[in-house]
């Protein structure tokens, strides 16, 4: 399942850094912006210690990231500063060309493709 903390997975801080985060929708390509890994211990007892959150521009992702064998998932939330965009996301990132790629189902804009790379 996206999103689940393995039990036996140790956090990666080879993911931790500065990225740049593409968006594209349908035919819209939206610019690179930046976003980031960083370290954040959860709370809940979960375990969890890294944090995704890209922050910048009209689209924002922010969540929980577990690494996984092949790349990344992120559990969290889709959502614009206005509101009328937020949703709950589960996004798996996996290693292309250098960087990752992502793929979310939003309820209103349909598939979004997420391209990272490292600044």
């Amino acid at each position: 399942m996206l999103g689940v903390w393995p039990a036996d997975a140790a956090p990666s801080s080879s993911l931790v850094g500065a990225y740049t985060c593409a968006l594209a929708s349908g035919e819209v390509n939206y610019p690179a912006l930046a976003c980031k890994i960083i370290k954040r211990k959860a709370k809940d007892g979960s375990g969890r210690t890294l944090w995704f959150e890209k922050s910048a521009g009209s689209q924002r992702i922010r969540g929980w990231v577990a690494p996984q064998e092949h790349g990344f998932d992120v559990d969290g939330e889709f959502y614009c500063p206005r509101g009328a965009c937020s949703e709950k996301i589960q996004v798996r990132f996996v290693p292309l060309d250098g960087g990752f790629r992502g793929r979310l189902e939003h309820s209103q804009g349909g598939t979004i493709t997420i391209d990272l790379r490292r600044k």
